[in-house]
């Protein structure tokens, strides 16, 4: 038994369990009671040293990389999260914070709330494709600081968690508007998952952006995936069986258009001379691919620094016009994976 489950079983925060071990005035007289009494119903005696201790920081941070093995690896040296790892710890380090790197399992978080429990760290990140609401809430109603990189399943709105926000909408609307003016007509969309904010923000931000334009998205042009690699092989596989191939594919990750490229490939169908394709990212690997590949550039580690800034801003307590509240966009990198639609091609519109 500890100060983290006498917050959680009396409701109130970590901090506020301090502030009444402490003696400090700013709490109230019935919280104040409701802690003591809890405290006494389990026997709790706080450890003394430990609690000359809490009012002090270790300077440290932890980073949680979580992966979900049933579905996914994450690795350190990830082809997106690398790059946002590596600022991650370069800016702590130049923020005057270490850095304890971790890799876990969604389905098993408990060293990441036992590093908090302990002290071992003031705050922390969590890198991860998984769904980390629940783990976030946690720690936030125990009163812990927590900054989250990927926003997928976290809807804009909440100012307690630095968490680095891309416009999607805008940003996929810009691969429509560059296919379209290429010409193309016959335009198709390898979607990631559709539970996913950023996901379905793309995916309406390029819709919408065709249909301002005029352009038509036919549903059976629309692969719903998942932004797997394979989700692109599918999407090629499917519209060659229906003899719906594009002429232009918008593909949500470099993945997944790495994945149409393979598929085109091995069939000899020629890009961009028969289908032009453009991803989303800008992995490294997008520069080398056959043909390099057209993308949307996102600045991963602007994003990731601003995160850190977030987060250490919190534990500084750092005024508010000095927290970071930067949004990003995706930037265009045009390569030889794109090309204008044939003319003849561009008279058909089925």
């Amino acid at each position: 038994m500890d100060s983290y489950d006498i917050a959680r079983l009396a409701g109130v925060s970590r901090k506020t369990v301090q502030r009444v071990l402490t003696q400090a005035p700013n709490v109230k007289p019935e919280t104040r009671e409701k802690v003591l009494r809890v405290m006494e119903q389990h026997k709790y005696e706080p450890n003394a040293s430990a609690r000359k201790l809490s009012a002090r920081k270790s300077h440290t941070v932890g980073l949680f990389v979580v992966q979900d093995a049933s579905r996914y690896t994450l690795h350190t040296d990830d082809l997106f999260f690398g790059a946002v790892i590596g600022a991650l710890v370069s800016r702590c380090a130049d923020l005057g914070y270490h850095t304890l790197v971790a890799m876990l399992d969604v389905a098993d978080l408990s060293p990441m709330f036992s590093m908090y429990r302990q002290k071992s760290i003031d705050g922390g990140f969590i890198v991860s494709w998984s769904d980390m609401r629940e783990a976030v809430e946690r720690l936030r109603d125990a009163g812990c600081e927590v900054g989250v990189f990927d926003e997928g399943f976290f809807p804009v709105g909440r100012s307690d968690v630095p968490i680095p926000r891309l416009d999607n909408y805008r940003s996929a609307g810009e691969v429509a508007n560059y296919l379209a003016e290429l010409g193309h007509r016959r335009i198709g969309i390898v979607t990631g998952n559709m539970d996913n904010h950023t996901a379905h923000a793309r995916f309406l931000g390029f819709a919408d952006a065709l249909c301002e334009r005029g352009v038509p998205l036919a549903e059976d042009r629309i692969h719903y995936g998942q932004f797997t690699e394979a989700d692109g092989e599918r999407a090629v596989a499917r519209w060659l069986a229906e003899d719906r191939l594009p002429e232009a594919v918008f593909c949500c990750n470099d993945l997944m258009a790495y994945g149409v490229l393979k598929a085109l490939a091995r069939r000899g169908i020629p890009v961009p001379e028969t289908i032009s394709v453009v991803g989303f990212d800008d992995l490294l690997i997008s520069a080398y691919t056959h043909p390099p590949l057209t993308t949307m550039k996102v600045p991963r580690v602007e994003m990731a620094v601003n995160t850190a800034d977030g987060l250490i801003g919190r534990l500084e307590g750092w005024e508010e016009g000095r927290m970071p509240h930067a949004g990003f966009v995706a930037e265009l990198v045009q390569r030889a994976s794109c090309a204008p639609a044939r003319r003849h091609d561009t008279i058909r519109q089925d």
